[in-house]
């Protein structure tokens, strides 16, 4: 109701100055305050959740950028994951959880790819951004994806291993193939690379064999493959529990066949020093936790754009003769953090600009 003139309080003359000044205080304090977008970034420290595909050795090398960078950027981040890596439902219900809890950002490793698309979706729909590193989801509304180029990884593998085949002479025969996660598009994008790198010799490579991701069962199937082909000239194993296990076998069985693969875990470089291993691909894990980190980080902290497409983060082939001088940095978290900060200030200084789409499957 609005009252009468006789119901309104008269003021007092004096209290004029006083009000205009309040009056004047309260806009400028208004349009100080952050918008409805972006209220959630500028208040406090703002808390990001990375949500890995499972726990084991390499992750935690994962997890360790992903702390290291929060810890530079002054955020706070949440890394989790299933114990298992075949628990996708569970990798989802963390992620899930972490957006019911309305965290500023999210970085995923979305295995496999497709089952991703919604959870992803729904987190950005909900105004939280999201990047993925590792394992691609290219149907998803995730900004950018962080790895290596992973059918070049194919290729430089095996160009690198017919270098060790041939220095024994070994120029044809069966290589035997392993693939921990059929039809994950990383992993077959190194297969196909793998088999480009092999084009035009004698050797015949096998289809990937499943060889499955929880570590006691990997190593029974290699177990398997082995006595099956007592004559092959090699084995590949495509992901980070392989070598290590392929490492045991040989040892155990007195293998002749050679051994090539991924990620440069001490266990695997302990091999390659040893010369049972001949040839191993790194793929940066330490970057695929930093960077996206950092990306997020920034672009909450002071607006800068999120990279969009692909950020590649580079991959390094390792022998014995090379293995030294990547030994400590890999195997040490102190000098990991030093090496790296060093490495990211000098290679990633922009990775708006570094981005570009990802690349298609080629044969």
């Amino acid at each position: 109701m609005k009252p009468t003139d006789s119901q309104t309080p008269k003021r007092d003359s004096r209290q004029i100055p006083f009000l205009i000044l309040l009056t004047g205080l309260l806009v400028v304090g208004c349009n100080k305050q952050p918008s409805v977008e972006n209220s959630a970034k500028l208040p406090g420290k703002p808390k990001l959740g990375y949500v890995l595909h499972g726990l084991n050795d390499f992750t935690q090398i994962i997890k360790l950028g992903a702390e290291d960078a929060a810890r530079a950027e002054d955020v706070a981040v949440d890394v989790v994951g299933p114990a298992g890596f075949s628990a996708t439902s569970d990798a989802i219900a963390m992620f899930e959880g972490l957006t019911q809890k309305h965290v500023n950002g999210l970085v995923v490793v979305p295995m496999p790819g497709e089952v991703w698309v919604t959870p992803i979706r729904q987190a950005t729909a909900a105004g939280i951004p999201v990047l993925t590193a590792n394992v691609t989801s290219p149907g998803s509304t995730a900004t950018a994806w962080f790895g290596q180029d992973e059918y070049a990884s194919g290729v430089l593998l095996a160009t690198e291993l017919r270098k060790f085949l041939s220095a024994q002479n070994r120029l044809d025969g069966r290589i035997v193939v392993g693939m921990c996660a059929p039809g994950v598009g990383v992993l077959v994008e190194r297969y196909d690379g793998f088999k480009q790198g092999m084009a035009g010799t004698q050797y015949q490579i096998s289809e990937p064999f499943d060889v499955n991701t929880e570590n006691t069962a990997n190593y029974g199937a290699w177990e398997s493959l082995a006595a099956a082909n007592p004559n092959i000239a090699a084995i590949v194993g495509l992901c980070s529990m392989d070598l290590p296990n392929l490492a045991k076998l040989k040892v155990r069985t007195k293998g002749q066949w050679l051994i090539g693969g991924y990620d440069l875990g001490r266990e695997t470089l302990d091999a390659v020093k040893a010369g049972i291993v001949q040839v191993v691909v790194g793929q940066h894990p330490y970057l695929q936790g930093y960077l996206p980190v950092l990306a997020l980080a920034r672009h909450l902290r002071t607006h800068q754009p999120l990279p969009q497409g692909w950020v590649n983060i580079g991959t390094e082939v390792v022998t014995r003769d090379t293995v030294d001088a990547i030994y400590g940095r890999e195997t040490d978290e102190k000098l990991q953090t030093q090496w790296y900060a060093g490495y990211v200030g000098s290679h990633f200084a922009d990775m708006n600009a570094l981005a570009k789409p990802l690349p298609k499957a080629r044969n």
